[in-house]
């Protein structure tokens, strides 16, 4: 009886307390999570590598030597209609993580390195281009991505009307913004169209809106439509 009585004492001063604090601490975790998670990606910008080694072609806000040697290089035609034409064959593709062009909008200060993949890794550094979308100047749609609490901040400030600018190794191209609207994640890929479209599209879009801390289900997106710069040609010559 009195071993019934020292286990009873014994459950009553330690076991049940403690069964109460692993409640208390797993109520916590599931509460603060959405926090510790932003933390911990916060600190892993703050702390982790500049850049990792994607092997870029270190284009700055201003051309290299190398790169205005190779624009340098590339032969330019016009058309009939008076558009500047590259063929194709002038054209050094981007590899898979490399940083190829330069993002910009002096109004807003919007100016971001450009790297070729979307992966997290890209976006800690810069903004990512969707692979399976077209580069500038093959009339399509392209498909970029940035953090709305970096590259793309500056988001917050951009108009209908306002010009991107976005220079890569093989021209010089501008973007004047037509649309913006914001989707839930989940729907968001319905409302881009890949591919060959009449008019030439830079997508641009970034977690919405930007004063929530923490994950976010919604997109904005920006919409521009190209005004100027070069057309490729596609077809071999004769």
């Amino acid at each position: 009886m009195k071993t019934n009585g020292a286990i009873g004492r014994l459950m009553a001063y330690i076991f049940t307390p403690l069964v109460f604090v692993i409640i208390g601490y797993a109520i916590a975790a599931l509460i603060f999570s959405p926090f510790f998670e932003f933390i911990h990606a916060a600190g892993n910008l703050l702390i982790g590598p500049e850049r990792p080694d994607f092997a870029p072609l270190e284009l700055q806000s201003v051309f290299d030597e190398e790169a205005a040697d190779e624009m340098a290089e590339i032969t330019e035609e016009i058309d009939e209609d008076g558009d500047v034409v590259i063929h194709i064959s002038e054209i050094t593709f981007p590899h898979y993580g490399q940083h190829y062009a330069e993002l910009r909008n002096r109004r807003i200060g919007l100016q971001a390195p450009v790297y070729y993949g979307d992966n997290y890794e890209i976006l800690r550094v810069g903004v990512g281009h969707n692979i399976s979308s077209l580069l500038p100047g093959f009339g399509g749609t392209m498909l970029l991505a940035g953090h709305n609490t970096s590259d793309f901040l500056p988001f917050q400030d951009i108009i209908i009307g306002d010009v991107v600018e976005f220079q890569t190794n093989y021209g010089h191209f501008e973007y004047e913004v037509v649309h913006m609207e914001v989707f839930h994640r989940d729907e968001a890929a319905s409302h881009v169209d890949f591919g060959q479209t009449e008019i030439e599209l830079l997508v641009m879009y970034t977690c919405y809106p930007f004063d929530v801390i923490g994950r976010t289900p919604y997109r904005l997106f920006v919409f521009a439509e190209k005004i100027s710069g070069p057309e490729i040609d596609i077809y071999a010559r004769e």
